[in-house]
């Protein structure tokens, strides 16, 4: 039976949570090292779990401590000689894959070479176990994560969490242009995922990034193709929108057709943000552009998205189950206050997580509840999204959420692009006197000075901290700068002292 979106909140919560205390008991305490052994340490009953209160007495899993043993995080029956404490795959599930086999037509291998009946069921069983597919994250904190997918993901879960990129009316008739760099990252696979797992998935274009297709050639085949939907990470969208501006503007490029919708995910949106590329959609045409905003993360293995402009993430409980924790105690919070996200696999091979810690505080919470636009009933992730710890940091003695910053510099006028490094005035020397320093590139006809001295007023207003300097650059410059670490990310603010204080 599988759930549905139609059932009340408490229904939901219950349904998902009784699926993942089978799901324990059937898969991750026999099949799971990591958690077999900390089940067995923390004298854990698998088949005694009932309550959310007993999923609470399972220790919240870190990112620092799947980085210890990536592979203890796999679902892996003991096949022979293991390393790990699981056990052999249990009587029922051979029988199942003997049954499986037996009812399956397929006897030949690809080449037609007739197979044993052994070598049949043991295939059928690498179906479910064996990982066909990894990608990672950029390692944003330093410490990249994997996670790997095997056919049963492939087939019985991605193409339901997949699917729901298609909530906000993304049809099948529709075209894509991906802009995402073609790396092994979720970013990309997401989309790949969606086009090719899904029935009558939409076409998709994909221009695997910058580097693969230069920005001014994808500006060139948005023109040629009719699109409806541009798929960018923020910081790389508006900077294609500028391109695309000039070489309109110069007559280097058609003016595309206009485009319904931009789906954006991999970093915050916050209002002026979307305020500034409404503008620059509208400078190529397309006034009307609706921005569906998207949240995932390797380790959630998946990505979830609106289902309209501004109607808030929404976020499956099929597969998962969501938690919101306070960030100092790591106790609940009540549904729709702000916390830190918290969940778990259900019923996923490969790398499964139980209760794992995503350090995305989401300030405006989750709320349980039926939709107003699709009429679905889920949980609903609210942003703003911040990190829990890293988007936070004290500067002069103040306790400045770094979005601030940015949120500040968007608001100024004649502003084009822009970074903020927060440093020491000595580098070598930790306890020398914070320094506050933003670049930034001006609009055409925009007057420096002005700039410069509503650039100050704006960042004392929002984070209480005055810049110690604001230096005008060439947009090139930004550019680089912006994407210099990572080539797939803005770094918008840059903290590069050595010690938070």
């Amino acid at each position: 039976m599988a759930i549905s979106y139609e059932w009340t909140p408490d229904e939901q919560r219950q349904y998902s949570l009784a699926k993942l205390y089978r799901y324990i008991k059937d898969y991750i305490y026999p099949y799971h090292p990591y958690y077999r052994k900390l089940f067995k340490e923390n004298k854990i009953d698998p088949s005694r779990l009932q309550t959310y209160d007993d999923l609470r007495r399972i220790p919240i899993t870190t990112k620092e401590d799947t980085i210890a043993d990536q592979k203890a995080f796999i679902l892996q029956p003991k096949v022979g000689e293991s390393d790990y404490d699981v056990a052999e795959l249990s009587t029922s599930k051979k029988l199942e894959y003997m049954w499986k086999t037996l009812t399956t037509r397929y006897i030949r291998d690809l080449y037609g070479k007739p197979r044993s009946f052994h070598d049949r069921v043991a295939q059928t069983a690498l179906g479910e176990w064996n990982p066909i597919h990894y990608h990672m994250s950029g390692g944003t904190t330093g410490l990249p994560s994997m996670a790997t997918y095997t056919n049963h993901d492939i087939k019985n879960v991605i193409p339901y969490i997949a699917g729901m990129l298609y909530l906000f009316g993304w049809e099948p008739n529709m075209r894509g242009l991906n802009m995402f760099p073609g790396l092994p990252h979720l970013d990309f696979f997401q989309v790949v995922f969606a086009e090719l797992t899904v029935d009558n998935g939409a076409g998709i274009f994909h221009t695997c990034g910058g580097k693969a297709i230069p920005t001014e050639s994808q500006v060139l085949i948005a023109g040629l193709l009719p699109f409806d939907m541009y798929i960018a990470i923020p910081s790389y969208m508006t900077y294609w929108l500028k391109t695309a501006a000039e070489m309109i503007e110069g007559g280097m490029a058609m003016k595309p057709d206009p485009v319904k919708y931009a789906v954006l995910a991999a970093e915050p949106l916050s209002e002026e943000y979307r305020a500034k590329l409404k503008d620059q959609f509208e400078k190529i045409g397309s006034p009307d552009i609706k921005i569906i905003e998207g949240y995932g993360s390797t380790e959630l293995r998946a990505a979830f998205f609106e289902c309209d402009e501004q109607t808030k993430l929404h976020l499956n409980p099929e597969f998962y189950y969501w938690e919101v924790l306070d960030p100092e105690t790591k106790e609940p919070v009540p549904w729709g206050e702000p916390g830190v996200l918290a969940f778990s696999h259900i019923d996923w091979r490969g790398t499964v997580l139980l209760r794992y810690w995503m350090g995305d505080l989401i300030e405006g919470g989750v709320v349980w509840e039926k939709c107003s636009k699709c009429g679905l009933t889920m949980p609903i992730l609210r942003p703003p999204i911040g990190r829990a710890a890293r988007d936070f940091t004290k500067i002069k003695g103040a306790r400045v959420p770094l979005m601030n910053f940015q949120n500040a510099i968007r608001r100024v006028d004649g502003v084009e692009s822009f970074q903020v490094i927060v440093t020491k005035e000595d580098e070598q020397d930790i306890t020398s006197r914070d320094r506050v320093i933003v670049y930034a590139c001006l609009k055409p006809g925009a007057d420096e000075e002005v700039v410069k001295t509503n650039i100050t007023k704006q960042v004392k207003v929002d984070t209480e901290i005055s810049p110690d300097e604001v230096v005008i650059e060439q947009p090139e410059k930004i550019e680089q700068r912006l994407f210099e670490r990572t080539g797939l990310q803005a770094d918008w603010v840059v903290d590069k002292r050595e010690l938070h204080v």
